[in-house]
């Protein structure tokens, strides 16, 4: 069994210590209101734990997926949806623009998640639902331009 580095148990701690304090007493009020908890994202901002994977280059702190999910399962345990903002401003879409996007891409996705803003993914299709492997959406390129083709249930984090 790996034991985690001193770095990552402080990292552990300074997510619980938050889920504990800012998060956790609102997550009852955000479930029951059905609201998207923005103070959320700006406690998560300041703490230095939005865009944790984003490479040093782009100016995240450059950690590894384990650190994301030490972070974003402490921060789950407190609520739910804060959770799943943990998860996409750390590995999600922000994930796969860091890994295949270009430099561009990747400064403008850096820039939006380390503000604080959310980004959104939009995976979810009739008969595969958010399997990534079974989508049959498709994106052809035409010039200097691509044609897309396909049918989407709903954008995780794009109505917000």
């Amino acid at each position: 069994m790996t034991r985690l580095s001193p770095d990552q148990e402080t990292l552990r701690a300074t997510a619980r210590a938050l889920a504990e304090t800012e998060i956790a007493p609102r997550a009852a009020e955000i479930d029951r209101t059905e609201r998207y908890p923005h103070e959320t994202v700006e406690a998560l901002r300041e703490a230095g734990l939005m865009g944790m994977t984003i490479p040093r280059d782009f100016g995240g702190r450059g950690l590894g997926c384990l650190d994301a999910v030490l972070v974003i399962e402490e921060i789950a345990a407190a609520c739910g949806v804060s959770g799943r903002i943990a998860v996409e401003a750390n590995l999600g879409a922000v994930g796969a623009i860091m890994a295949y996007g270009t430099p561009e891409q990747k400064r403008r996705a850096a820039d939006l998640v380390l503000s604080g803003d959310k980004p959104a993914i939009c995976i979810s299709e009739p008969g595969a639902g958010s399997a990534a492997t079974e989508m049959t959406t498709t994106a052809v390129r035409r010039g200097d331009r691509y044609i897309l083709n396909g049918t989407k249930h709903w954008i995780t984090g794009g109505g917000v």
